[in-house]
């Protein structure tokens, strides 16, 4: 398996792997949880093009929707081809399952923590990842694998973005920009995010936290994950848009169709 082949052949934009020996202690717990047989994380990135965030706010989230089940589908992609070559592979899910930790919100893999240990970029404080060159604005997904590091030709471990240095400047803009209050000094709380209140109203936090402790019930809403996330919207990128590092190296401030429609095929309909 050629990775760099395979991401260019997907228009990937970046990724890298990961030994799992390399992760954090908490992540490396969450991913050997996830899928025992794991020795490695390969996490991969696409950009979201400056222009998507100028758009109204249904049809930002339509293409970073689409953006992030593209993502998906490549991580799908990635583990089928892994699996036929008998190499353990499992896709990092895009909706379901999550889980609750210490009262926060999480994937059953952190790819955010995963990909900045992999030098991918830097946590800010709004817990974004802050690539060097797309900025806050690189989606993300991975796929687990039970192959060492050391397996893979130094070329296939990491691509065109490699660095270590904390890109957050500390300003605390996105904390002061966020209407919910939900970034502060332990992180941040999922469940007062703009986006996310507007489907689980604060009431309802307690019952939406013991539904997700209830592996079964997510598993049968799993199906249905994909279509309430089309028929959503995202609300605020404040902690995204008045982030210093908003634009990046490249600058990427084109039209959708320019920075998004040429890179990537769009779905039926």
């Amino acid at each position: 398996m050629h990775l760099t082949a395979f991401f260019h052949e997907e228009n990937i934009d970046t990724f890298a792997v990961i030994g799992t020996a390399s992760l954090p202690e908490t992540d490396r717990w969450d991913v050997l949880q996830f899928f025992p047989a794991a020795r490695s994380v390969i996490v991969f990135g696409k950009e979201v093009p400056a222009a998507v965030y100028r758009l109204p706010a249904k049809e930002k989230t339509r293409e970073m929707v689409r953006i992030a089940e593209y993502l998906d589908a490549a991580a799908v992609r990635l583990a089928g081809i892994l699996n036929r070559e008998n190499i353990p592979a499992k896709p990092v899910p895009l909706y379901l399952p999550v889980k609750v930790t210490e009262g926060k919100l999480q994937g059953m893999v952190r790819l955010k923590h995963v990909a900045a240990a992999g030098g991918l970029g830097s946590l800010g404080k709004s817990s974004v990842l802050l690539s060097p060159r797309f900025g806050p604005r690189l989606l993300l997904s991975g796929v687990v694998i039970g192959l060492a590091l050391e397996k893979f030709s130094p070329e296939d471990r990491v691509g065109p973005e490699m660095g270590f240095e904390n890109l957050c400047t500390g300003c605390e803009r996105c904390i002061r920009a966020c209407p919910g209050n939900a970034i502060g000094p332990e992180g941040v709380e999922a469940f007062r995010c703009r986006s996310l209140r507007a489907w689980i109203p604060p009431p309802l936090v307690p019952v939406a936290k013991w539904l997700i402790g209830r592996t079964f019930l997510q598993g049968a809403a799993a199906p249905l994950a994909p279509h309430l996330a089309r028929l959503g919207t995202i609300r605020c990128s404040l902690c995204v848009t008045e982030c210093p590092t908003f634009s990046g190296k490249e600058g990427n401030t084109g039209s959708v169709e320019g920075d998004a429609g040429k890179r990537m095929p769009r779905k039926p309909g």
